[in-house]
């Protein structure tokens, strides 16, 4: 399948959740065929940024750009197959299937008010296969562990196909085999997808994603993982001492 061509871009940002400024002044750009891993200390601003990237929160000021167009000009329907959002916990209010939860990432390419089609069941279906939980799908949503509902969620952001993928911690509640399993996965994504996530580990941001965003009070530093993730960099972000090992070109940031 070729890329799909959808291009974010962030113009001098600024995030302020209740009147504070957690990020100032950021330019970025995150093009097709890029996974990019934000990182820094809790309370930095990684999901409200996320939040504000995907038009669920304002930006203080700055600007938003998905294709060039400014992101509040776009109609609903239009931006919900341009971008799509995995948050970290999923709320489940009432009992429902996991089939059913998946096929709700496909409202936004039906048309009308229809009922799903064979190629929305398809395409669920083809989605939790993808993230291991075929076996599930007659399931309630209301029995599955965390890390299960998790990637139902994840499943549901596949059926939902957007360009611009934004993930919020998507393995917080994986166990290590999952963790790795998933993190591979969603760097295949990046193949025709852009994809964002927040990470809370330094060692899997630095073995997966292509680019990285680090945060720090006031600062931030962008780019390709091998440049940006140094222990220099890390030590300023993370207020902390780290030692780089390296062990079958895989690298790891040891924090003492």
């Amino acid at each position: 399948m070729s890329i799909m061509q959808t291009e974010l871009r962030a113009e001098h940002l600024a995030i302020a959740p209740g009147g504070q400024k957690l990020i100032d002044d950021l330019n970025w750009r995150v093009a097709p065929g890029e996974f990019w891993c934000i990182l820094g200390q809790n309370g930095v601003g990684k999901t409200s940024l996320l939040y504000a990237l995907c038009g669920l929160e304002p930006a203080a000021s700055g600007k938003i750009l998905l294709n060039e167009v400014p992101l509040a000009a776009w109609p609903a329907g239009e931006l919900a197959r341009k971008r799509g959002f995995m948050p970290q916990q999923q709320i489940d209010s009432f009992s429902s299937s996991v089939l059913a939860t998946v096929l709700v990432g496909r409202t936004p390419h039906r048309t009308g008010g229809g009922w799903d089609s064979d190629e929305d069941v398809a395409a669920a279906q083809a989605a939790l296969a993808a993230v291991g939980l075929t076996h599930k799908a007659g399931m309630d949503v209301l029995t599955l562990s965390a890390g299960q509902r998790q990637r139902v969620a994840l499943a549901a952001l596949l059926a939902q196909d957007p360009a611009l993928m934004l993930l919020d911690e998507p393995v917080a509640h994986q166990d290590v085999s999952q963790q790795l399993a998933m993190m591979r996965f969603i760097r295949e994504l990046a193949g025709r997808h852009a994809v964002i996530s927040s990470c809370h580990d330094i060692d899997l941001a630095a073995r997966f994603a292509t680019h990285v965003l680090v945060l720090a009070e006031g600062r931030y530093w962008l780019g390709a993982a091998d440049e940006v993730l140094t222990v220099e960099i890390l030590q300023q972000a993370f207020e902390c001492r780290f030692e780089l090992q390296k062990s079958g070109g895989v690298r790891s940031f040891i924090p003492y």
